[in-house]
């Protein structure tokens, strides 16, 4: 009798574990600490990333909280994404979107395969998406920004094509054409105007002799090539700077727990 009730805690202690291990390595997507969103907004959310997820492996998720206990929200973004164990996989692979209500902030961390999906043209573009909505203080619509931009940039990843990666706009080439044509047809027109008055002011008549600035003759004894002065111009060496930002570039650092990671933007909203 003894041996089955102690086997029997022994399996209900077990099942207590397992449910909180389950419990504690799978986090709902959204997590609002502040009451920004409604309940409602809360599920729908929550319901379009676990698709995003289940699609492509990859946690998109967001973390709401009152204070950050500090102004370095990435770092804090960092930490609550490790001990929180968000990340699919070994390698933990995800985004997330971290808002603090004090101070008022909102940064990006990525870990594993987010780092190089979500690169920090991505975090760039996440930032320039999400921070109007947020300054308006319409952070669903920040959230539901962000959340679709994500699923863009899985899937564009998932085809071969990370965001970013030499995919220059029409705008890309447009504005540095248009400062070049300003400066340069103003410096064209200019030249000509200065040729144009040079040649009426050029009176002087060509002679091939010399005689009429001779007088008494001119004997060369010696010749000598003196140099008056001397420059030596150096250019500098480019350097190569990894993850030095920008293109299919992230930029990495370690958080608290040891941990690499991605991410960054975002700022005060």
């Amino acid at each position: 009798m003894k041996k089955r009730i102690l086997a029997a805690l022994a399996v209900m202690f077990a099942l207590t574990v397992a449910a909180q291990f389950t419990a504690f390595a799978y986090n709902t997507p959204v997590t609002d600490e502040v009451g920004y969103l409604t309940q409602n907004e809360i599920n729908t959310l929550n319901s379009y990333l676990e698709q995003v997820r289940n699609e492509y492996n990859m946690d998109v998720v967001v973390y709401i909280e009152q204070s950050a206990g500090s102004d370095n929200v990435l770092l804090r973004a960092d930490d609550i994404y490790d001990y929180r164990g968000y990340g699919v996989g070994e390698n933990r692979d995800g985004i997330m979107m971290y808002i603090s209500m004090y101070p008022r902030k909102y940064t990006f961390s990525t870990c594993g395969e987010g780092i190089r999906v979500f690169n920090d043209a991505a975090i760039e573009r996440l930032t320039e998406i999400t921070g109007e909505y947020l300054r308006e203080g319409d952070y669903y619509n920040a959230i539901v920004a962000y959340a679709e931009e994500a699923y863009s940039m899985l899937t564009a990843a998932a085809n071969g094509e990370m965001y970013g990666e030499g995919k220059e706009t029409a705008d890309d080439y447009a504005k540095p054409l248009a400062w070049g044509l300003a400066v340069i047809i103003p410096l064209i027109v200019a030249a000509l105007t200065t040729r144009a008055r040079g040649r009426g002011m050029n009176t002087a008549q060509y002679n091939n002799s010399a005689a009429n600035y001779v007088h008494g003759g001119m004997n060369l004894m010696t010749s000598n090539d003196l140099f008056l002065y001397s420059s030596i111009m150096r250019t500098p060496r480019m350097q190569n700077r990894p993850n030095a930002g920008g293109g299919d570039m992230s930029t990495t650092h370690m958080s608290s727990g040891g941990t690499t990671h991605g991410g960054g933007g975002g700022g005060s909203y």
